[in-house]
């Protein structure tokens, strides 16, 4: 039997349909917009989540046009044993994405939606001969993109269009709702776009004659920034219970994996793939999934980069609070964050604030809630997303590139502690980058934190431990190779009461003696090491020395 064609980045219904690709079948989600019939209802979640091809499916569902051709796109699905199959065909629809309307500046950003809007009027030219002149102006101005055209009724004028030929109120669907607001944030025309976008939105869901509207996107806006006139809002982001048909449940994952006859077990695309917290379910992130089926492979596909640029700002622009909370992260621990899902861009970002944003756009996960109401424990959702921290985040965080953790895990693997190319030149020269965000501290954390975050990226070759006890006491960082020939790693950090080379040399003494009094290297003997290096590594503010034992 011929296997269907694996759907990547296919987000429209029909076509998916009509070509014979495979499909997870999530017309229930057109089920529940139909029950609840909220006046406008926005759904936050993860880009590559299924926003795009749910919303088409809406669209084919409702739309009024080819009603009796669209109607055979769902036999056999789950919307047809539903009473709502009814209401297939039965409105007019205007599906409008704002999925890549960017720009370096303002002109451009401006030129691009005046394309997107020309371009969603040029469906309905036909109408132009059942418009009056006044009616008629105003659309030649959007669909020929007639420059400094306002915009901001665009929407509207376009339902009263569609409401005056059907008669029946049309619904609306915009997709990607909150790209231009994340793009215009990131380029330094945020006001400007605001505005603009803010109106757009504003006249067509408050004012027009609409029969419902659903809008998508990755992070609720606040309605200080963009819905200040809007009251008929319902929210659903992923810390609601409801429309939960955005991603793969295991029941889909199994299913999948068994038609294309993948040998992966359920539990390596667990921990691969799953872990995304949408309300009180886990779900599998679909474009990684349907990669690994077309190669076979477990290894990295999602990347979020519509929100990816503004985390990286907001990083490169956050104190070293928000940077030990990463090392952490990373480290396989839990940060404790409160989820305001409101996003007002312009103010200041707290790192609560940059946590839910990362939350929102899936590279964090629910692991518990807190003490206090709106408080979570959050961490890192699967192997996936922790490679893609470990290469970018701490790239960004340590000011070094992926050259720097290569050499670095090359001279500890050949055990070149002095010289060229060696353990202590390599960690020097990325402490030397780190520090360029750093003004220094006379605590040990921060040194802790700091190398631990160039440590994180050896873990192919080493067992990173942190904080463990061993033998008599708890050592501040040991790495274990995989490798069991390999060469182990003891180090303890000290802080030195300065830059004087008594001040460091003491510290340096202490360091090791207190290696080997503890015994901490009696764990990595006990699992097969023989081989093992003892490193005391000694700061004061900007100087990192090592002390070879």
């Amino acid at each position: 039997m011929k296997r269907k064609k694996l759907p990547i980045g296919k987000s429209d219904f029909k076509s998916l349909r009509e070509e014979n690709y495979y499909y997870i079948d999530k017309t229930e989600f057109i089920e529940e917009i139909l029950e609840k019939r909220t006046e406008v209802t926005l759904i936050c979640r993860p880009r590559r989540f299924g926003k795009t091809l749910n919303m088409s499916t809406l669209k084919y569902f409702l739309d009024i046009e080819n009603a009796a051709k669209n109607r055979s796109l769902f036999s056999g699905l789950n919307i047809e044993k539903t009473e709502h199959i009814n209401e297939q065909g039965k409105y007019p629809v205007i599906f409008l994405t704002m999925k890549g309307i960017s720009g370096d500046n303002f002109s451009q950003f401006l030129q691009k939606f005046s394309s997107e809007l020309g371009n969603l009027y040029n469906k309905y030219e036909f109408f132009r001969d059942k418009m009056n002149k006044r009616e008629l102006a105003y659309f030649d101005k959007i669909w020929l993109e007639v420059p400094d055209t306002d915009f901001s009724s665009a929407l509207r004028f376009l339902s009263d269009i569609l409401y005056k030929h059907y008669n029946i109120k049309p619904v609306l669907l915009i997709d990607e709702y909150d790209s231009p607001m994340i793009a215009s944030h990131e380029k330094g025309y945020y006001d400007k776009a605001k505005e603009l976008i803010g109106n757009f939105y504003g006249s067509a869901l408050k004012d027009a004659p609409i029969s419902f509207a659903v809008v998508t996107g990755i992070l609720r806006v606040a309605k200080e920034s963009i819905f200040s006139s809007l009251n008929n809002l319902k929210v659903s982001t992923l810390l609601s219970s409801d429309y939960n048909y955005f991603g793969m449940t295991e029941t889909e994952v199994e299913s999948v994996l068994k038609y294309y006859k993948l040998e992966t077990t359920i539990e390596s695309a667990k921990n691969w793939y799953n872990g995304y917290t949408f309300g009180n379910e886990k779900m599998y992130n679909p474009w990684s999934i349907l990669n690994h089926c077309d190669s076979g492979k477990l290894e990295s596909y999602w990347v979020n980069s519509s929100a990816n640029t503004l985390i990286m700002q907001l990083l490169k622009d956050s104190d070293t609070s928000i940077k030990d909370i990463f090392y952490e992260l990373l480290r396989g621990g839990k940060a404790k964050a409160i989820l305001d899902d409101n996003m007002i861009f312009g103010e200041r970002y707290s790192d609560s604030t940059i946590l839910y944003l990362m939350f929102s756009a899936g590279y964090l996960t629910i692991e518990n809630t807190g003490e206090d109401e709106d408080q979570y424990y959050l961490r890192i959702p699967n192997l996936e997303v922790k490679k893609y921290f470990r290469k970018t985040f701490i790239e960004l965080l340590t000011n070094n590139s992926r050259d720097s953790f290569s050499q670095l895990k090359t001279a500890l693997k050949d055990g070149k502690i002095c010289g060229n190319n060696s353990v202590e030149e390599k960690i020097n020269s990325m402490f030397e980058a780190s520090m360029s965000y750093f003004d220094g501290s006379k605590e040990e954390k921060f040194y802790h934190n700091l190398i631990l975050g160039m440590m994180i990226g050896l873990d192919s070759s080493f067992y990173i431990h942190s904080n463990r006890e061993e033998g008599l006491g708890r050592y501040d960082l040991a790495l274990e190779p995989k490798n069991k020939n390999g060469i182990g790693y003891i180090f303890e950090f000290k802080v030195a009461n300065s830059n004087s080379k008594s001040d460091l040399d003491f510290a340096g003494t202490h360091a090791l003696d207190q290696i080997n009094e503890k015994c901490y290297e009696q764990g990595l003997k006990q699992r097969g090491i023989e081989k093992i290096i003892k490193i005391g590594m000694v700061f004061s503010s900007k100087v990192m020395k090592l002390y070879i034992r």
